[in-house]
């Protein structure tokens, strides 16, 4: 396991380095979007700490759905998906690598978005440990996306129309377009069901009492579990009918 972490690390640093001017693009338009929302809806009325979780949480989710799917659309472009199914190691286990991977390098790219922002906005922003255990533990619900989405991109090749839906769906439902406190309390209700929106809720709240309650963690804790569990029936559902219709490496 620690062989292949290595070998996702490195592969994705390659691709990183090569492809360098794409990622650049990317915090760019990042940050004008930040810009666009922070700014344009008055510094006076939103709350930079909730801003920059919901914006975070966006930012990674994004990341993910982008990321996990084309990683595999990619395999079955280039004709090496079925090498996937040849390794020592389990499938799940290469996606989950893969997708923790993709979680680690999105944190890096907020982390040069957040410092950019805040040498040009003039801002700041403190993590408290209880965020950031919060923060952690949404890794399993994010591998839990990746693994599902991955598993979509088997049997759909192309999901680009899907993912963008999904993402810009998500920055709706973040908090940074609408904050929640701004939106009704019937729709707050509805949507904080998901992971997603419970998490950054969860983490605003934490933010200002720097504790988190133990139902709280529990909360947070099962729904990400629940996540995972379902991203890896959805791709064991796909797998399923990749094999029985004989579609793996068709593009």
């Amino acid at each position: 396991m620690i062989h292949l972490l290595k070998a996702e690390y490195k592969k994705s640093f390659i691709e990183l380095k090569t492809y360098y001017p794409d990622q650049i693009v990317d915090i760019i338009i990042k940050y004008f979007l930040f810009v666009a929302f922070f700014v344009g809806f008055g510094k006076s009325q939103i709350d930079v700490g909730a801003f920059y979780i919901g914006y975070l949480y966006w930012m990674i989710a994004s990341y993910i759905i982008a990321e996990a799917s084309a990683s595999i659309s990619f395999e079955k472009q280039v004709g090496t998906i079925e090498q996937i199914f040849l390794k020592p190691v389990s499938v799940l286990q290469i996606l989950t690598l893969r997708t923790f991977v993709m979680f680690s390098i999105s944190v890096l790219k907020f982390g040069i978005l957040f410092l950019i922002v805040s040498l040009t906005l003039k801002i700041t922003f403190t993590v408290t440990p209880a965020v950031l255990l919060i923060f952690l533990i949404s890794i399993i619900g994010f591998t839990g996306i990746g693994i599902g989405l991955s598993g979509l991109t088997l049997l759909f090749a192309k999901t680009a129309s899907f993912e963008s839906i999904v993402s810009y769906g998500l920055l709706l439902i973040s908090g940074t377009v609408i904050s929640y406190q701004n939106m009704p309390d019937i729709i707050f209700k509805i949507i904080r069901i998901l992971p997603f929106v419970l998490e950054i809720d969860i983490s605003q709240k934490v933010l200002k009492t720097e504790i988190i309650s133990i139902p709280d963690f529990f909360l947070v804790l099962l729904s990400n579990v629940a996540m995972f569990c379902l991203g890896c029936l959805v791709f064991q559902f796909f797998l399923k009918r990749v094999k029985r219709y004989g579609v793996m490496n068709k593009y």
